[in-house]
């Protein structure tokens, strides 16, 4: 302990965690070698870990998995995450966060699993213009898509990000909600078309189209969505 600077002997007894997050070579030298938490998760963690990089690996979201990522505040669960640029130099972190899936129980409230994140406003507008990125004038949502059932979720993920990509502005539940809830918010989202994918549209390999203001439905196959909504 007499090796590290100040700032980590002071956080050696009040949050010995963000000794792992010194930038002080000295530090890091200290702790290159100490226990890292994947090492040592529950099974839980480690299934809803999995999970995650499953998610991640089926929009082709590239990651870096960091065991020296700590976050300043204590109340996360499972995961945390940080998003980094090498466009600005030495402060590259433009966003972090993670999941707090029992904080709102700590301060007196009902369960509320919850994920959040802080973002440098500053720092984003600094990787905007190096990137030459002119921010967009606001557009209601082309595309909502209701999801049915654990399974059809991975489909859905892919079918967003294939929208995106392509353009469209598009939005998805993520809070599992039954079918009827899903649809009144695609109707407060004032989507032109929602797309509903379950478990028999997953086994045929379509999907169900729905145009909102005409008030007709069809079933489309996964690989025409694109075509069929432009």
């Amino acid at each position: 302990m007499e090796h590290l600077c100040d700032t980590c002997k002071d956080r050696f007894d009040r949050n010995p965690m963000r000794i792992l997050d010194c930038k002080s070579p000295a530090c890091k030298e200290i702790t290159k070698n100490a226990p890292r938490m994947m090492e040592y998760i529950c099974d839980d963690c480690r299934t809803a870990f999995d999970a995650l990089k499953e998610n991640l690996a089926a929009l082709s979201i590239p990651y870096t998995i960091d065991t020296d990522i700590v976050r300043g505040l204590d109340y996360y669960t499972k995961t945390a995450f940080e998003i980094v640029s090498d466009k600005i130099g030495a402060q590259s972190t433009v966003c972090g966060g993670g999941r707090y899936d029992h904080l709102i129980e700590e301060i007196g409230g009902p369960p509320t699993p919850g994920v959040g994140f802080g973002m440098g406003i500053e720092r984003l507008l600094l990787v905007l213009e190096a990137a030459g990125i002119e921010i967009p004038k606001p557009r209601t949502c082309d595309v909502f898509i209701a999801v049915l059932g654990q399974a059809p979720m991975v489909q859905a993920l892919k079918t967003a990000q294939s929208l995106r990509a392509a353009g469209f502005k598009v939005l998805t539940d993520v809070m599992a909600r039954n079918l009827k809830a899903q649809l009144k918010y695609a109707d407060r989202s004032e989507a032109s078309y929602t797309m509903i994918i379950g478990e028999d549209e997953l086994a045929k390999g379509v999907v169900t189209l729905r145009n909102m203001k005409e008030s007709t439905q069809k079933e489309i196959k996964i690989e025409e969505i694109e075509a069929e909504i432009r």
